[in-house]
């Protein structure tokens, strides 16, 4: 005994309500999200339908017995109101059809029945329900058989002296059977709408949920190297058709940031690459003939200084994006004056090609050192595509001033002008570098963070073999 008791208690393990709905939650947490929202579904429209089924049932019930306890209540003040002689007492059952009333002496003997067929009165009574259902009046007895139900009440009575029982019946099986075989198909009919809401639910979140998978898919597939894979967008416009898109979206645009950062990898290698060749190739010119050679030995000097300082300048606008990418690029803004800072832009270029001119001072917000090195890209950039004069002119009226940088020089392309100021891009790609052209392409995108960060906007306008005008609107 105590062996099993010890079995029982260690090896069986007891139910518990709430290990149950935690392993079913932590299973159901583990299929799918179509799974999830059609099972979900499913339970919400069967609970529903089960207590709309309960309480339709128990109305109907509630319905039924009511009518029946009506009945039992009329044939009772009928049998009231006979209470005069033997003989009308005798001949009120004959008027209730309904009810079955049967009529008892004092020693139990029937001595009337309108309903001879009617089970004996003594084997009814042995099958008194004694928990009745809600909806069963409280003012009769219930009888239950495997075939009938009833109400019954007793009521004894005095007629001429002599003591009777008056016994009345008011059956309800008809309306019992029909309450079951509802219920019966009601519950069919919930079961066949769980499974058709779990196929249906099943199907339709498939359907709906399959960009969800395809986002799984492609993810996979760029996951691999494809960069070019998209997701399938319909026109349905829901809310998943919007995930999907706004994917593809979030794609091409790491896509075009792989790209640019591939291309960019590429022209700072080629870039780099280059003052180091050339330093490393007069190194080994001074290596080997330095010495005896005066003249190569000041040209090695001369290119070393110029390739170093190049890629100097090179270094210093890869730091200054970088910095300015992560948001830790600063800025001194403070008033200054727009005029005076041009001038000393155009005079710091000592060349006679570029010639200044403005109509008055212009007084604005920002950082002196970071305007100055905006001018001076744009000016730069100017020089080195035209041979002829470059022009800044200043223009200012009331709150507004406009800087026009314009040279006569190759012009830029409607196809170039929105490449203009990515980094490491030239409008002339046959140039390349040598002693007139010095850049890397990153000037102007300099220029362009500058701009946008002191409100600067920048239009160009541009003709191919006429030249290029930067347009600078400033606001105050």
């Amino acid at each position: 005994m105590d062996m099993l008791s010890a079995i029982n208690n260690e090896v069986i393990p007891k139910f518990s309500v709430k290990i149950f709905f935690q392993r079913f939650f932590k299973r159901f947490q583990g299929k799918k999200i179509s799974s999830q929202i059609a099972i979900t579904y499913a339970l919400i429209l069967f609970v529903v339908l089960v207590i709309s089924n309960f309480f339709t049932n128990a109305g109907i019930s509630y319905l039924f017995h009511h009518q029946a306890a009506r009945a039992m209540e009329l044939a009772i003040n009928r049998m009231d109101r006979t209470l005069v002689d033997r003989e009308t007492f005798f001949r009120m059952n004959m008027e209730l059809n309904s009810v079955v009333i049967r009529i008892t002496d004092s020693k139990g003997i029937v001595v009337a029945d309108n309903s001879p067929n009617f089970p004996d009165t003594d084997k009814m009574l042995t099958d008194i329900v004694k928990d009745k259902p809600f909806f069963a009046s409280d003012d009769y007895t219930l009888i239950e058989t495997p075939h009938s139900l009833v109400y019954y009440k007793k009521i004894p009575v005095k007629v001429e002296g002599e003591n009777f029982n008056v016994h009345f019946f008011r059956t309800i099986t008809f309306e019992k059977e029909f309450i079951s075989y509802m219920a019966w198909g009601n519950l069919i009919l919930d079961v066949l709408g769980l499974v058709l809401s779990v196929s249906a639910g099943y199907f339709l979140m498939r359907k709906v949920l399959r960009p969800l998978r395809q986002v799984t898919e492609t993810a996979r597939e760029i996951s691999k190297g494809d960069m070019n894979k998209r997701l399938m967008v319909d026109e349905s416009g829901n809310e998943v058709v919007e995930l999907a898109a706004s994917f593809n979206f979030m794609l091409d645009k790491i896509h075009e940031s792989f790209s640019r950062q591939q291309q960019f990898i590429s022209d700072a290698s080629h870039e780099l690459r280059t003052p180091v060749t050339v330093i490393n190739g007069y190194a080994e010119l001074l290596k080997k003939f330095g010495a005896q050679d005066k003249e190569l030995l000041d040209e090695s000097i001369i290119a070393i200084k110029n390739e170093s300082d190049n890629l100097k300048n090179f270094l210093d606008s890869l730091l200054f994006l970088a910095r300015a990418d992560q948001g830790n690029q600063p800025l001194d803004k403070l008033p200054i004056n727009l005029e005076k800072i041009l001038r000393e832009v155009t005079d710091k270029f000592n060349n006679p090609r570029v010639k200044f001119f403005s109509n008055g001072n212009f007084e604005m917000i920002g950082d002196e050192f970071m305007l100055k090195k905006m001018f001076g890209a744009i000016l730069d950039n100017a020089l080195k595509y035209s041979n002829d004069d470059v022009t800044v002119k200043l223009e200012t009226s009331n709150n507004e001033a406009s800087v026009h940088i314009i040279d006569s020089g190759i012009g830029i392309s409607d196809e170039d002008k929105p490449k203009i100021f990515d980094r490491f891009f030239r409008a002339d790609k046959s140039r390349t570098k040598n002693d007139e052209d010095k850049s890397v392409g990153l000037g102007l995108s300099v220029a362009k963070w500058i701009a946008d960060n002191h409100d600067i906007s920048i239009e160009i306008n541009s003709e191919l073999e006429k030249g290029t005008d930067f347009i600078l609107e400033i606001v105050e």
